[in-house]
């Protein structure tokens, strides 16, 4: 029995994420303005060409998870309504042609959730190319604002590289970079975590969907009933195992407002 995969949470931070991509410019120009890099006369202007390419990389993720919570809700209503008429369906010994609509449904909502599952894959590769960068350019941009402004304390050496990982005077305004930059590597792992998470509760669904499907393509009505039976008793655990997962996520999940 498959436990539950996702929490709400998931959910909200894909949706957060594909904003977090969309503003990061804004985020770039608002990093800059707490160690007076940008002139008052370009605020607004969001130049900077080292991420230039980083920039474009996080636009073009910011489409990456297209399904919202009120989508996902349509989707695990249409699917558990579906597995409900073929559950009915499995009960009365059907007939393969009364399956095939069932299962032909069946099929759409499994290819839905295997696009779901391939965009979380692309929202961590886009994360992975992108964040790290943009933290990076934080850490470089705030020692270099420590070592001009003379606020780095403690041994230096010409063989370390010039990186935060030494301690810091706690000035205000390296006291907020610090802090930026730490907000972005948490923010980083919780995307890795969250997309991951609903990556795989999508493959576990689109596993189950799929197992039903082949189990009852797989009975030959040629075959002698009690065999038939025992086809039909293997897709309906399947499908039985896909509709508790399925239920579980609707009843305490999705029923949040997010």
């Amino acid at each position: 029995m498959t436990v539950h995969l996702i929490e709400s949470d998931d959910v909200i931070y894909l949706g957060f994420h594909m904003g977090y991509l969309q503003e990061l410019p804004r985020r770039i120009e608002s990093f800059k303005i707490r160690l007076g890099l940008v002139p008052a006369a370009d605020y607004g202007k969001y130049r900077e060409p080292a991420l230039d390419a980083v920039v474009a990389d996080a636009r073009s993720g910011s489409t990456v998870w297209t399904s919202t919570a009120e989508q996902l809700r349509s989707l695990h209503r249409d699917t558990d309504r579906t597995l409900s008429d073929l559950i009915e369906l499995i009960a009365a010994t059907p007939s393969p042609d009364a399956l095939k609509g069932v299962t032909d449904e069946l099929g759409r909502h499994g290819e839905r959730f295997d696009q779901m599952r391939t965009e979380c894959v692309r929202v961590v590769e886009c994360a992975a190319r992108v964040i790290p960068r943009f933290i990076d350019f934080m850490n470089t941009r705030t020692f270099e604002y420590a070592k001009r402004k003379n606020l780095l304390t403690g041994a230096t050496s010409p063989t370390l590289p010039d990186t935060l990982n030494r301690m810091l005077t706690d000035e205000e305004n390296l006291g907020s970079a610090i802090a930026t930059v730490e907000w972005n590597y948490r923010s980083f792992n919780t995307v890795l975590l969250c997309a991951g998470n609903m990556g795989a509760y999508c493959s576990r669904l689109y596993s189950l969907l799929g197992t039903t499907r082949q189990q009852l393509a797989a009975i030959d009505s040629r075959e002698p009933a009690r065999r038939q039976q025992v086809g039909y008793q293997s897709a309906a655990s399947s499908a039985l195992e896909a509709q508790r997962l399925i239920k579980y996520t609707t009843d305490n999940i999705l029923r949040y407002s997010f």
